[in-house]
């Protein structure tokens, strides 16, 4: 029997919570402490699942084999490069740092120390995409939606870097081509950061990927439409459900539609499992910092294109 690996939380609010919850449900791991600079957080969370808090980040590198990072974002870097010039594992949420420059320089101090690490783009396991990135040079055109109500929380950062940074990673991941145009529409509206943005992008092989990230929508809209050469999907990423149009001459109009379940799943488990399998040595990270900076550097270009910086 393999021996759990012990793993902290940093950050433990509310995206931070469901990874504590994950890892000390692993069989692959021990939970073994969180920690939260503000520490009434740490400690409803400490006692929600029963596990110590510590009181530095000396203390957690000092317990652990590897450490997630859900704080802010704008405390990304320095938590990580504290753990990354430790030789200690890290999965950090997305996206990766405050910018793309400082992405560039986790991923380099991870390099030279030869240390594992990952940055959390949990669309990468949900299955709903994965007829696209099979079938990639089939599709034509494809539109990506994610849309929801304005919240504070995450608000912090632009529409893009809390929405669309998604997006970008699975058109990267999903076809893996340079992108070499952008049309960009952007509003500012509750936020002094943007909160609703529309992308036109146009890939190397001609192929129009249509993003619409938005906080200023009355409900939580999760899909993607994909024009292929055979059939067009019409999916529900949060449900995995799908009504996918075929072409069918012998039907009164000339098409028919079929109904697609692709089946739920734990994305954030599966991603916790995976990274720690990757401490492990068992498989190679699911996300690199170098995908996941690509990512950031691109949503930059975005915003200065929409902000004529």
């Amino acid at each position: 029997m393999k021996t759990k690996l012990k793993g902290a939380v940093i950050g433990v609010g509310y995206l931070g919570r469901f990874h504590a919850q994950k890892i000390k449900a692993s069989g692959q791991a021990e939970l073994v402490g969180v920690f939260d600079f503000h520490k009434p957080q740490a400690e409803k969370i400490s006692s929600e699942l029963g596990i110590p808090v510590f009181d530095s980040l000396d203390r957690v590198a000092s317990a652990v084999d590897f450490v997630t990072i859900a704080a802010s974002t704008q405390a990304h870097y320095e938590i990580a490069e504290f753990f990354l010039k430790k030789s200690i594992p890290v999965l950090v949420e997305k996206p990766i740092a405050a910018t793309a420059e400082l992405g560039a320089k986790l991923c380099d101090l991870a390099e030279k120390n030869n240390v594992v690490f990952s940055v959390g783009h949990i669309e990468r396991f949900n299955p709903a995409y994965d007829y696209l990135k099979k079938n990639h040079l089939k599709i034509k055109y494809l539109e990506l939606n994610r849309l929801a109500p304005f919240r504070v929380r995450g608000s912090d950062v632009s529409v893009l870097h809390d929405l669309m940074i998604h997006d970008l990673d699975l058109v990267n991941y999903i076809f893996n081509q340079k992108i070499i145009s952008k049309i960009v529409f952007g509003q500012k509206m509750i936020r002094s950061t943007i909160d609703d943005v529309s992308v036109l992008l146009t890939l190397e092989s001609g192929t129009q990927v249509h993003i619409q990230n938005s906080r200023l929508t009355p409900l939580v809209v999760r899909n993607y439409r994909a024009v292929m050469d055979d059939r067009v999907i019409l999916m529900n990423t949060a449900t995995s459900e799908a009504d996918v149009l075929l072409p069918d001459e012998s039907a009164p109009d000339l098409h028919k539609v079929e109904k697609w379940a692709v089946g739920k799943v734990d994305a954030l488990g599966l991603e916790i499992e995976h990274f720690i399998s990757a401490v492990r040595k068992e498989k190679p990270v699911a996300i690199t910092g170098r995908e996941a900076t690509s990512a950031l550097k691109t949503i930059e270009e975005i915003v200065s294109q929409i902000e004529g910086v």
